[in-house]
């Protein structure tokens, strides 16, 4: 009988397979690594960020995540950011789940000429990418809720190495300069495409007692962090991260030729939830009487959390 892969066998390949390109691109990443290896613990991983600039690339996402066993949940919006986003989670009372957490960059919210910049560069992007066999999984496995064994492979594939990819030619220096000059993240966004922005590792599991004796076991290894964690003590979802490092990014020039900007990408998250709560701040606890962990987001957390990796200055010419 041939081997048939479920949602959950699937986003655990996808997991691995999307893992191991992040690390390729993220030393921060292979040192935290190493860091909870030495601690004992456990690197799991609670979620990955994907942020795009394209509906239809969104869209796309969605659609491939619910292969994943992954629904949407709830928005948040982060006006100031210029991003509007939402989770996608495994429904139920396993905080554990691997969760991605999607932004799209709100166009509306930009000036009409630079809102048309990023819909050209959207569109060159389109165009260099074929979708077709990748969606026809899709529906095979809309049809059969799984996936047979090659179908399973270029699913894969495809979502981690083309879906997640910028897959045409580079940006042009002038479409970077201004989208940076309204929303740093959104020029990172665009810089990266819609690979993982970053990827977040449980303090827990990672064998710290909470965020603190973590982030300071971080910084005594030379890890560059945000100023502050996240959310207060006690809370039921603490946060910080490191900064993301400056890299070159490929730029056109307006002559044609190809060039280089100064561009942050990529860093890594740690994250310590608490207990959840409901809206008249009482604990919530699962059926069995063990506490409800906390699994979804919170807008005044992330919106800091985007500090990490935001292009501030695209103008200097290489």
């Amino acid at each position: 009988m041939a081997t048939k892969f479920s949602p959950m066998n699937l986003r655990h390949r996808f997991v691995e397979a999307a893992t191991a390109r992040f690390a390729a691109n993220v030393p921060d990443f292979v040192a935290l690594h190493q860091l909870v290896v030495d601690q004992g613990g456990t690197f799991r991983n609670d979620h990955g960020a994907i942020r795009t600039a394209d509906p239809q690339v969104r869209a796309l996402v969605l659609r491939a995540a619910q292969v994943l066993g992954l629904q949407r949940e709830r928005e948040y919006a982060f006006p100031a950011k210029k991003l509007v986003s939402f989770d996608l989670q495994v429904i139920g009372e396993d905080a554990s789940q691997f969760k991605i957490f999607v932004s799209q960059v709100d166009l509306a919210a930009f000036p009409d000429d630079v809102a048309a910049q990023i819909r050209n560069d959207c569109a060159e992007q389109a165009q260099h990418v074929d979708h077709g066999a990748f969606i026809e999984r899709i529906e095979r496995f809309e049809t059969d809720g799984t996936l047979n064994a090659p179908d399973a492979d270029a699913f894969i594939e495809h979502f981690v190495h083309r879906l997640m990819n910028r897959n045409g030619p580079p940006m042009l220096r002038s479409t970077l300069e201004a989208v940076a000059a309204v929303s740093g993240e959104a020029a990172s966004a665009l810089a990266l495409g819609p690979d993982f922005n970053h990827v977040t590792i449980d303090v827990r599991a990672a064998g710290f007692g909470g965020i603190e004796a973590m982030a300071t076991a971080m910084l005594d290894r030379g890890f560059r962090l945000l100023p502050q964690i996240q959310g207060a003590p006690g809370t039921q979802l603490r946060q910080t991260a490191t900064m993301a490092s400056t890299m070159e990014t490929p730029v056109r020039e307006a002559d044609g030729s190809t060039g280089s900007a100064p561009t942050e990408k990529q860093f890594v998250e740690i994250i310590e939830r608490g207990q959840a709560v409901d809206a008249d701040g009482h604990r919530l606890w699962q059926q069995d009487g063990q506490p409800l962990i906390f699994r979804n987001f919170l807008a005044a957390n992330a919106v800091n959390i985007f500090d990490a990796a935001s292009t501030r200055i695209a103008t200097a010419h290489q």
